[in-house]
């Protein structure tokens, strides 16, 4: 079953940008493809490898099966694609490669098997999937789930001409600022517990840091909490921090009422 952070990243002009990118420098080359699940198969629909580049063999642990009626179903599939047990070191190494391209959209431990167990230059090995934030394929199925991309232009328009100050330098708003536009929000800023304390720090995201003690001296319009959970969070910044003031607070990912209620009964 295709993963719900695939579904949302194949469409996602940031993945198919870099794609791209990828065909083009593979093109004319010699590819060793990794990954022989559904997610090669459905890209495989849209950008059909077997034109982008010259195809040598398909590695995955599948292919080690012993099952004869596997293997048969595996050859059907895979017709005059030469399939290649990843299990046994040689069959890779063997191979005469210009790069190896990993479909699978979970690229972290398939890197970690090939660096230890193959003696292969990394500068060959290419993937299409990059998840270079922690948690990111988590942070981005919890964004859908919850209608972030249905409620975000709403708060786009709620906020406009608005000084806004986000609160929580995190993951999740990595996830945020690599998928999402935030460019319609009018950020002065950002701030966390953490920049309460002496840090060199002065920067995330391209936003400059401010210590939670700051945010009256900032007066922003408002302050967007961007973390996954935020109940305790926006109760504290009212009663500790911005009690007396007319500054607002919202959450950056509006939630269900439930959603919000698991969350106050953990």
């Amino acid at each position: 079953m295709l993963s719900e952070y695939f579904k949302i990243v194949k469409d996602k002009d940031i993945f198919k940008n870099h794609c791209s990118e990828i065909f083009d420098e593979l093109k004319g080359k010699r590819v060793l493809l990794y990954g022989a699940g559904e997610a090669y198969f459905a890209l495989d629909k849209i950008y059909n490898f077997k034109e982008k580049f010259d195809i040598i063999g398909i590695a995955d642990l599948k292919f080690a099966s012993k099952d004869k009626k596997v293997i048969k179903e595996n050859q059907k599939k895979f017709k005059d694609i030469k399939m290649i047990n990843p299990e046994i070191p040689e069959n890779i190494e063997q191979e005469e490669f210009d790069y190896l391209l990993i479909t699978n959209e979970y690229t972290k431990p398939i890197l970690r098997f090939l660096k230890e167990k193959f003696d292969i230059d990394e500068n060959k090995i290419r993937t299409l999937f990059v998840q270079e934030i922690e948690d990111e394929s988590i942070n981005l199925s919890n964004l859908y789930k919850h209608k972030f991309e249905k409620t975000f232009p709403k708060l786009i328009k709620k906020l406009k001409n608005k000084k806004v100050l986000l609160y929580g330098a995190g993951a999740y708003l990595e996830a945020i600022k690599k998928y999402f536009d935030l460019s319609g929000l009018n950020i002065i800023g950002i701030t966390d517990r953490r920049y309460s304390f002496k840090t060199d720090e002065n920067e995330f995201l391209g936003y400059k840091t401010y210590s939670v003690d700051d945010i009256k001296e900032l007066n922003p319009d408002y302050v967007v909490v961007s973390t996954k959970k935020y109940v305790d969070i926006i109760t504290d910044l009212y009663e500790n921090v911005l009690k007396d003031t007319k500054i607002k607070i919202k959450p950056l990912v509006k939630r269900s009422f439930w959603s919000l209620f698991k969350e106050v009964m953990n």
